[in-house]
Protein backbone atom coordinates (compact mmCIF):
# COMPACT_ATOMS: atom_id res chain seq x y z
CA UNK A 1 0.00 0.00 0.00
CA UNK A 2 1.57 3.73 -0.99
CA UNK A 3 0.91 6.66 0.66
CA UNK A 4 2.16 10.12 -0.69
CA UNK A 5 2.72 12.04 2.34
CA UNK A 6 5.86 14.50 0.85
CA UNK A 7 5.41 16.28 -2.01
CA UNK A 8 7.84 14.91 -4.90
CA UNK A 9 6.59 11.31 -3.62
CA UNK A 10 3.37 12.15 -4.22
CA UNK A 11 4.25 11.67 -8.21
CA UNK A 12 6.97 9.42 -8.22
CA UNK A 13 5.49 6.84 -5.58
CA UNK A 14 8.38 6.23 -3.67
CA UNK A 15 7.17 7.35 -0.34
CA UNK A 16 5.27 4.18 1.73
CA UNK A 17 2.23 5.39 3.87
CA UNK A 18 4.26 4.43 6.91
CA UNK A 19 6.42 7.16 6.56
CA UNK A 20 3.62 9.93 7.23
CA UNK A 21 2.39 7.48 10.61
CA UNK A 22 1.34 9.74 13.47
CA UNK A 23 2.72 8.70 17.17
CA UNK A 24 -0.15 7.93 19.51
CA UNK A 25 1.79 6.53 21.89
CA UNK A 26 5.59 4.83 21.86
CA UNK A 27 3.57 1.68 20.58
CA UNK A 28 0.65 2.73 18.79
CA UNK A 29 0.78 5.14 15.28
CA UNK A 30 -2.24 5.85 13.01
CA UNK A 31 -2.48 7.10 9.30
CA UNK A 32 -5.11 8.03 7.07
CA UNK A 33 -6.87 10.07 4.61
CA UNK A 34 -9.51 11.73 3.10
CA UNK A 35 -10.61 11.75 -0.35
CA UNK A 36 -13.28 13.72 -2.30
CA UNK A 37 -14.54 14.17 -5.77
CA UNK A 38 -16.38 15.76 -8.42
CA UNK A 39 -17.40 13.56 -11.58
CA UNK A 40 -19.15 14.01 -14.81
CA UNK A 41 -19.77 10.42 -16.36
CA UNK A 42 -20.90 11.58 -19.89
CA UNK A 43 -22.77 14.03 -18.62
CA UNK A 44 -23.92 12.83 -15.06
CA UNK A 45 -22.58 14.69 -12.52
CA UNK A 46 -21.72 13.94 -9.05
CA UNK A 47 -20.16 15.43 -6.12
CA UNK A 48 -19.27 13.33 -3.20
CA UNK A 49 -17.26 12.92 -0.10
CA UNK A 50 -15.77 9.54 -0.92
CA UNK A 51 -13.29 7.98 1.81
CA UNK A 52 -12.33 8.70 4.68
CA UNK A 53 -9.84 6.40 6.46
CA UNK A 54 -7.87 5.77 9.84
CA UNK A 55 -4.90 3.09 9.84
CA UNK A 56 -3.76 2.13 13.42
CA UNK A 57 -0.65 0.02 13.54
CA UNK A 58 0.17 -1.37 16.97
CA UNK A 59 3.92 -2.50 17.70
CA UNK A 60 4.34 -5.10 20.26
CA UNK A 61 8.20 -4.83 19.50
CA UNK A 62 10.12 -8.68 18.68
CA UNK A 63 8.83 -8.61 15.47
CA UNK A 64 5.27 -8.52 16.38
CA UNK A 65 2.76 -5.98 15.05
CA UNK A 66 -0.99 -5.29 14.22
CA UNK A 67 -2.76 -3.29 11.77
CA UNK A 68 -6.54 -2.25 11.99
CA UNK A 69 -7.40 -0.17 9.30
CA UNK A 70 -11.18 1.85 10.18
CA UNK A 71 -12.92 3.31 7.05
CA UNK A 72 -16.13 5.05 5.76
CA UNK A 73 -16.82 4.56 1.84
CA UNK A 74 -20.30 7.71 1.88
CA UNK A 75 -22.32 5.21 2.94
CA UNK A 76 -24.18 3.81 6.18
CA UNK A 77 -22.27 0.29 7.11
CA UNK A 78 -24.72 -2.70 7.19
CA UNK A 79 -21.88 -5.17 8.01
CA UNK A 80 -18.18 -5.23 9.83
CA UNK A 81 -16.53 -4.99 6.72
CA UNK A 82 -18.13 -1.72 5.97
CA UNK A 83 -16.26 0.16 8.57
CA UNK A 84 -12.81 -2.27 9.52
CA UNK A 85 -11.39 -2.84 5.91
CA UNK A 86 -8.68 -5.07 6.96
CA UNK A 87 -6.67 -5.70 10.42
CA UNK A 88 -3.66 -8.32 11.18
CA UNK A 89 -1.18 -9.61 12.76
CA UNK A 90 2.36 -9.30 11.28
CA UNK A 91 5.42 -11.53 12.88
CA UNK A 92 8.92 -10.37 10.91
CA UNK A 93 12.04 -12.36 12.00
CA UNK A 94 15.26 -10.81 11.71
CA UNK A 95 16.37 -13.30 8.93
CA UNK A 96 13.21 -11.23 6.37
CA UNK A 97 10.68 -14.08 6.89
CA UNK A 98 7.34 -12.53 7.78
CA UNK A 99 3.85 -14.11 8.44
CA UNK A 100 0.69 -12.52 8.37
CA UNK A 101 -2.83 -13.62 9.93
CA UNK A 102 -6.38 -12.01 9.93
CA UNK A 103 -7.74 -10.11 7.04
CA UNK A 104 -4.93 -8.30 4.68
CA UNK A 105 -5.19 -7.22 0.93
CA UNK A 106 -4.18 -9.50 -1.92
CA UNK A 107 -0.24 -9.41 -3.48
CA UNK A 108 -1.83 -8.66 -6.64
CA UNK A 109 -1.80 -5.80 -9.06
CA UNK A 110 -0.04 -2.75 -9.93
CA UNK A 111 -2.76 -0.34 -8.81
CA UNK A 112 -3.09 0.02 -5.38
CA UNK A 113 -7.01 -0.19 -3.74
CA UNK A 114 -6.43 3.11 -1.67
CA UNK A 115 -6.27 6.34 -3.41
CA UNK A 116 -3.45 7.15 -1.53
CA UNK A 117 -1.68 4.50 -4.25
CA UNK A 118 -2.58 5.71 -7.38
CA UNK A 119 -1.24 7.63 -9.97
CA UNK A 120 -4.64 9.52 -10.89
CA UNK A 121 -8.33 9.34 -9.83
CA UNK A 122 -9.86 6.57 -11.79
CA UNK A 123 -8.97 2.52 -11.54
CA UNK A 124 -7.94 0.95 -14.69
CA UNK A 125 -9.98 -1.42 -16.76
CA UNK A 126 -7.52 -4.33 -16.32
CA UNK A 127 -8.51 -4.23 -12.37
CA UNK A 128 -9.20 -7.81 -12.03
CA UNK A 129 -6.59 -8.21 -8.87
CA UNK A 130 -7.62 -9.95 -5.91
CA UNK A 131 -9.04 -8.12 -2.82
CA UNK A 132 -9.16 -8.25 1.13
CA UNK A 133 -8.73 -12.02 2.30
CA UNK A 134 -9.38 -13.73 5.61
CA UNK A 135 -6.55 -16.01 6.11
CA UNK A 136 -2.99 -16.01 6.27
CA UNK A 137 -0.03 -14.96 4.08
CA UNK A 138 4.18 -16.00 4.51
CA UNK A 139 7.23 -15.43 2.90
CA UNK A 140 10.60 -13.70 2.70
CA UNK A 141 12.18 -11.09 1.74
CA UNK A 142 16.31 -10.12 1.34
CA UNK A 143 15.83 -6.42 0.35
CA UNK A 144 16.39 -7.02 -3.72
CA UNK A 145 13.96 -10.59 -3.63
CA UNK A 146 10.80 -11.20 -1.88
CA UNK A 147 8.90 -14.63 -2.11
CA UNK A 148 5.17 -14.24 -0.87
CA UNK A 149 2.29 -17.86 -0.41
CA UNK A 150 -1.41 -16.93 1.04
CA UNK A 151 -3.84 -19.28 1.90
CA UNK A 152 -7.24 -17.53 2.37
CA UNK A 153 -11.07 -18.31 2.26
CA UNK A 154 -11.51 -16.22 -1.19
CA UNK A 155 -8.86 -14.32 -3.38
CA UNK A 156 -12.10 -11.91 -4.75
CA UNK A 157 -14.80 -11.88 -1.77
CA UNK A 158 -13.37 -10.04 1.12
CA UNK A 159 -16.95 -11.19 3.29
CA UNK A 160 -15.96 -14.80 2.37
CA UNK A 161 -15.27 -16.64 5.46
CA UNK A 162 -15.95 -20.27 4.48
CA UNK A 163 -12.97 -22.97 4.82
CA UNK A 164 -14.55 -25.35 2.74
CA UNK A 165 -13.35 -23.31 -0.96
CA UNK A 166 -10.49 -22.32 -0.45
CA UNK A 167 -8.10 -19.86 -2.30
CA UNK A 168 -4.42 -19.36 -2.56
CA UNK A 169 -1.98 -16.64 -3.86
CA UNK A 170 2.05 -17.34 -4.85
CA UNK A 171 4.21 -14.04 -5.78
CA UNK A 172 7.42 -12.86 -5.98
CA UNK A 173 9.11 -9.54 -6.74
CA UNK A 174 12.24 -8.26 -7.28
CA UNK A 175 14.12 -5.06 -6.88
CA UNK A 176 17.59 -5.40 -8.35
CA UNK A 177 18.18 -1.80 -8.02
CA UNK A 178 18.60 1.05 -10.88
CA UNK A 179 15.17 1.91 -10.14
CA UNK A 180 13.67 -1.36 -11.37
CA UNK A 181 10.86 -3.64 -9.97
CA UNK A 182 9.44 -6.81 -11.03
CA UNK A 183 6.32 -8.67 -9.95
CA UNK A 184 4.37 -11.66 -11.00
CA UNK A 185 1.80 -13.54 -9.30
CA UNK A 186 -0.54 -16.05 -9.43
CA UNK A 187 -3.81 -16.01 -7.98
CA UNK A 188 -6.05 -19.33 -7.85
CA UNK A 189 -9.65 -20.21 -6.27
CA UNK A 190 -12.04 -22.83 -5.84
CA UNK A 191 -15.44 -22.09 -7.19
CA UNK A 192 -17.05 -25.34 -6.24
CA UNK A 193 -17.31 -26.34 -9.72
CA UNK A 194 -13.97 -25.45 -11.57
CA UNK A 195 -11.44 -23.48 -10.68
CA UNK A 196 -11.03 -19.32 -10.89
CA UNK A 197 -7.54 -18.17 -12.03
CA UNK A 198 -4.92 -14.95 -12.45
CA UNK A 199 -1.71 -14.64 -13.90
CA UNK A 200 -0.92 -11.25 -12.91
CA UNK A 201 2.63 -9.98 -14.05
CA UNK A 202 4.30 -6.08 -14.05
CA UNK A 203 7.09 -3.91 -13.96
CA UNK A 204 7.90 -0.64 -13.03
CA UNK A 205 11.06 2.07 -13.77
CA UNK A 206 11.35 5.20 -11.77
CA UNK A 207 14.46 7.18 -12.85
CA UNK A 208 14.21 10.92 -10.77
CA UNK A 209 10.70 12.52 -12.16
CA UNK A 210 9.82 9.63 -14.67
CA UNK A 211 7.89 6.62 -13.60
CA UNK A 212 7.15 3.96 -16.33
CA UNK A 213 4.46 0.79 -15.33
CA UNK A 214 3.66 -1.70 -17.56
CA UNK A 215 0.95 -5.04 -16.59
CA UNK A 216 -0.58 -7.87 -17.67
CA UNK A 217 -3.37 -10.05 -16.70
CA UNK A 218 -4.38 -13.21 -17.51
CA UNK A 219 -7.76 -14.93 -16.57
CA UNK A 220 -8.79 -18.60 -16.65
CA UNK A 221 -12.37 -19.96 -15.87
CA UNK A 222 -13.84 -15.85 -14.65
CA UNK A 223 -17.22 -17.25 -14.41
CA UNK A 224 -18.69 -20.68 -14.64
CA UNK A 225 -19.22 -20.69 -18.43
CA UNK A 226 -14.93 -20.24 -18.51
CA UNK A 227 -15.00 -16.74 -19.83
CA UNK A 228 -10.85 -16.22 -19.41
CA UNK A 229 -9.01 -13.33 -21.36
CA UNK A 230 -6.21 -10.54 -20.87
CA UNK A 231 -5.81 -7.17 -19.34
CA UNK A 232 -3.13 -4.94 -19.97
CA UNK A 233 -2.01 -1.96 -19.17
CA UNK A 234 0.70 1.29 -19.38
CA UNK A 235 1.19 3.89 -17.50
CA UNK A 236 3.64 7.41 -17.26
CA UNK A 237 3.68 9.54 -14.85
CA UNK A 238 6.37 12.82 -14.77
CA UNK A 239 7.08 15.19 -12.63
CA UNK A 240 6.96 18.44 -14.56
CA UNK A 241 7.98 20.69 -10.89
CA UNK A 242 8.40 19.66 -7.21
CA UNK A 243 4.57 20.13 -6.78
CA UNK A 244 2.91 19.35 -10.29
CA UNK A 245 2.93 16.26 -12.28
CA UNK A 246 1.28 14.79 -15.23
CA UNK A 247 -0.04 10.83 -15.67
CA UNK A 248 -1.09 8.96 -18.52
CA UNK A 249 -2.41 5.58 -18.78
CA UNK A 250 -3.96 3.41 -21.25
CA UNK A 251 -5.84 -0.53 -20.07
CA UNK A 252 -7.75 -2.37 -21.71
CA UNK A 253 -9.72 -5.83 -20.73
CA UNK A 254 -10.74 -8.46 -23.30
CA UNK A 255 -12.72 -11.49 -22.04
CA UNK A 256 -13.14 -14.25 -25.18
CA UNK A 257 -13.21 -11.70 -27.54
CA UNK A 258 -16.74 -10.87 -25.97
CA UNK A 259 -16.31 -7.82 -23.92
CA UNK A 260 -13.69 -5.13 -24.74
CA UNK A 261 -13.01 -2.53 -22.69
CA UNK A 262 -10.00 -0.10 -23.59
CA UNK A 263 -9.19 3.36 -22.06
CA UNK A 264 -7.53 6.19 -22.25
CA UNK A 265 -6.54 8.50 -19.18
CA UNK A 266 -5.06 12.08 -19.20
CA UNK A 267 -4.61 13.09 -15.34
CA UNK A 268 -2.71 16.39 -14.10
CA UNK A 269 -1.69 16.66 -10.70
CA UNK A 270 -0.57 19.89 -8.52
CA UNK A 271 0.45 19.06 -4.29
CA UNK A 272 -1.07 22.37 -2.53
CA UNK A 273 1.17 21.35 0.27
CA UNK A 274 2.52 18.34 2.01
CA UNK A 275 -0.96 16.89 2.76
CA UNK A 276 -2.52 18.15 0.15
CA UNK A 277 -3.30 16.85 -3.41
CA UNK A 278 -5.54 17.87 -6.30
CA UNK A 279 -6.07 16.54 -9.99
CA UNK A 280 -8.01 16.39 -12.77
CA UNK A 281 -8.64 13.53 -15.43
CA UNK A 282 -10.03 13.25 -18.67
CA UNK A 283 -10.88 9.35 -18.93
CA UNK A 284 -12.05 8.14 -22.62
CA UNK A 285 -13.53 5.06 -23.12
CA UNK A 286 -12.69 4.09 -26.79
CA UNK A 287 -15.26 1.45 -27.36
CA UNK A 288 -18.43 3.28 -25.99
CA UNK A 289 -17.05 6.53 -27.03
CA UNK A 290 -18.13 8.30 -23.77
CA UNK A 291 -16.05 10.33 -21.56
CA UNK A 292 -15.63 11.21 -17.17
CA UNK A 293 -14.08 14.26 -16.50
CA UNK A 294 -12.65 14.60 -12.36
CA UNK A 295 -11.36 16.28 -10.31
CA UNK A 296 -10.27 15.05 -6.76
CA UNK A 297 -9.29 16.26 -3.53
CA UNK A 298 -6.92 14.30 -1.32
CA UNK A 299 -5.58 15.17 2.19
CA UNK A 300 -3.10 12.52 4.30
CA UNK A 301 -2.19 12.76 7.59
Amino acid sequence: MKGFLHIFAVFVGLTSMSDAQIAITDQLSATGFFDMSAVNDDGTSTVSFDQAEIDFVLDFKNGLTARADVNWKGKSPTQVSDILEQAFLTYTHENGAFLNAGKFLSSTGWETAEPTGLYQFSTSNTLVYGGYQSGVSFGVSNGKVRLYGAVVASVWDGNDYSAEELGAEAAIKVTPGNGFTGFAAYAVEDMGDYNKGLLNVWASFVNGPLTLAAEINALSNWNATGNSGFGYLGMVNFALTDRFGITGRYSALDKDNTTKVDEITFSPGFAINDNWLVLAEVRRNLDAETTVLAFESLVTF
